[in-house]
């Protein structure tokens, strides 16, 4: 199927060709991964005990080859559907209220907790820089024992949260 884009859109820095060159990288990977169809027709591959679907586990492996963390890092650690909305709306307006000093401008009133606390396997991935570095906290949905080694070896601080369901 070819684009109505100019090729100068699709690609337009080094940084793109070398995103899709890594997508492809990690198709290849995750191709000798065991798999099985989800209810939805949807792939999902087995990665370190865990079954993932592509698009999740492409982030997870990104975030495990080359991310670095601060030791002033907060990661809000969930399953899907245990609380991780409101943890991430209760931890931005803590970390924030300072910020606020006389001004009713929060940023949770003009968007989303996720977009106020970045995932760590989709926006994170994506784009390092994709986060506000006076703002420590990053999310996750990554099990502890898939989590970046360098994440666990270093200083920064994890708050989980789980739900008896």
């Amino acid at each position: 199927m070819e684009s109505s884009l100019p090729s100068t859109q699709i690609l337009d820095s080094g940084e793109s060709a070398e995103r899709k060159n890594e997508a492809k990288n990690y198709n290849e990977v995750m191709s000798t991964f065991p798999k099985v169809k989800g209810l939805n027709g949807c792939d999902y591959y087995l990665y370190q005990c865990f079954w993932y679907d592509p698009f999740f586990l492409e982030g997870i492996m990104s975030v495990q080859e080359r991310f670095n963390p601060q030791s002033t890092d907060i990661f809000l650690a969930s399953s899907p559907k245990t609380g991780t909305t409101w943890l991430k709306a209760l931890t931005s307006a803590i970390f924030t209220r300072s910020r606020l000093s006389g001004s009713t401008t929060s940023s949770l009133l003009t968007k989303m907790p996720h977009d106020c606390v970045p995932f760590l396997e989709f926006n994170v991935a994506q784009n390092p820089s994709n986060r506000d570095l006076a703002i420590p906290l990053l999310s996750t949905h990554v099990p502890y024992s898939c989590l970046p080694k360098s994440i666990i070896s270093s200083s920064c601080k994890i708050i989980y949260i789980c739900r008896d369901l």
